[in-house]
């Protein structure tokens, strides 16, 4: 009596014979890789093109300091650029 009242996994999803093991295998693969993918895609966009991180806000003296850093400017180009931008 109480099996003619009660409803197995094949009859709820839709699904027979032995394909509903794949149905949940698929489920809980997704359920893993879908996130990572997430979450390296977050990463991915929070990364500049030349692979720093984004950050809230960089003045201009920071970005100045950055080029020297970098050798992309000499010391005098920095004080020069620097009093300009500090005035």
């Amino acid at each position: 009596m109480l099996g003619s009242h009660m409803m197995n996994h094949e009859t709820m999803y839709g699904l027979s014979g032995g394909i509903y093991w794949v149905f949940m295998l698929f489920r809980g693969v997704a359920g893993f890789i879908l996130p990572l993918i997430l979450l390296y895609l977050i990463y991915r966009f929070m990364k500049r093109k030349d692979g720093e991180f984004l950050q809230k806000s960089e003045t201009p003296l920071e970005r100045l300091k950055m080029r020297l850093v970098k050798g992309e400017i000499t010391k005098e180009e920095y004080e020069e650029l620097k009093k300009i931008i500090e005035n």
